[in-house]
């Protein structure tokens, strides 16, 4: 089943993609028809941003299931991605929102006479023209969205001491919760589900879980202390041992 992020991730590309399959319908056709200009710069625009689209979201979402890691699950590239392709839709919304007006004319018999068109007027060419700006600006908005959303939720976990989380896939990463195994406040190690160390106040204790047969393997970090209160040698303060401790005489008959 998915989780809720990814539903809100794959709802968000697939809106993307299905207005993209507009908009380069659209400037498709209008490419076809129309004599570049000055005044038609958008349409191979529109045509670059929608077919780099169509490059880049499906294949997030193609890896977002893949079980295998790979770089493009990684939630920077994901940012990065999805910011870049909003980017670019942003700048076609608003560079079609602050085109000039025009007039289409059309020439009828190839010899440089404009006039104009019953079939294909001024006002079908603004129809088209402002389907684009919507979408592009639409497209622009869900994306953005998205970005956000991830990078604030990526911010939160960085906060909590995950810093690992930009190099996690973003589609299998519990955005609203903990993974088990994840190490906090900016560890890299992975928490285990061993039990602690049976260590009291740098006295140690028999008969626990780890005890075995012939004695028991504990590991930790001593309290800080001159010296070992096994009567022995002493040991630095806050080091790192592994203490054996041997079975009592009878046990060993």
């Amino acid at each position: 089943m998915l989780s809720v992020f990814n539903i809100i991730r794959l709802s968000i590309f697939s809106a993307v993609i299905a207005w993209s399959l507009i908009v380069i319908g659209v400037a498709g056709h209008l490419n076809t028809i129309l004599i570049a200009n000055e005044y038609t710069r958008f349409i191979p625009l529109a045509i670059f941003i929608a077919v780099l689209t169509f490059l880049i979201i499906p294949t997030l979402i193609v890896f977002g299931f893949v079980q295998r890691p790979f770089i493009l699950q990684q939630v920077r590239m994901e940012l990065a991605f999805t910011g870049f392709l909003g980017l670019l839709w942003f700048i076609l919304g608003i560079y079609t929102a602050t085109s000039p007006d025009t007039e289409v004319e059309c020439d009828f018999d190839g010899d440089g006479t404009f006039e104009e068109s019953d079939e294909f007027s001024t006002d079908t060419f603004y129809a088209q023209f402002h389907c684009i700006e919507a979408f592009a600006i639409f497209n622009a908005i869900l994306l953005f969205i998205y970005f956000f959303l991830l990078l604030l939720l990526s911010l939160r976990q960085h906060r909590a001491g995950y810093t690992e989380v930009w190099r996690e896939p973003a589609t299998t990463y519990p955005w609203f919760g903990v993974a088990s195994g994840m190490a906090p406040k900016g560890g890299n190690a992975p928490l285990t589900d061993l039990p602690a160390p049976v260590l009291s106040k740098g006295k140690f204790g028999f008969g626990g879980k780890g005890a075995t047969k012939d004695g028991q393997v504990l590991t930790g970090s001593l309290p800080s202390t001159t010296s070992s209160e096994m009567g022995e040698q002493p040991m630095k303060a806050g080091g790192h041992y592994i203490i054996y401790i041997p079975p009592p005489a009878a046990a060993r008959k």
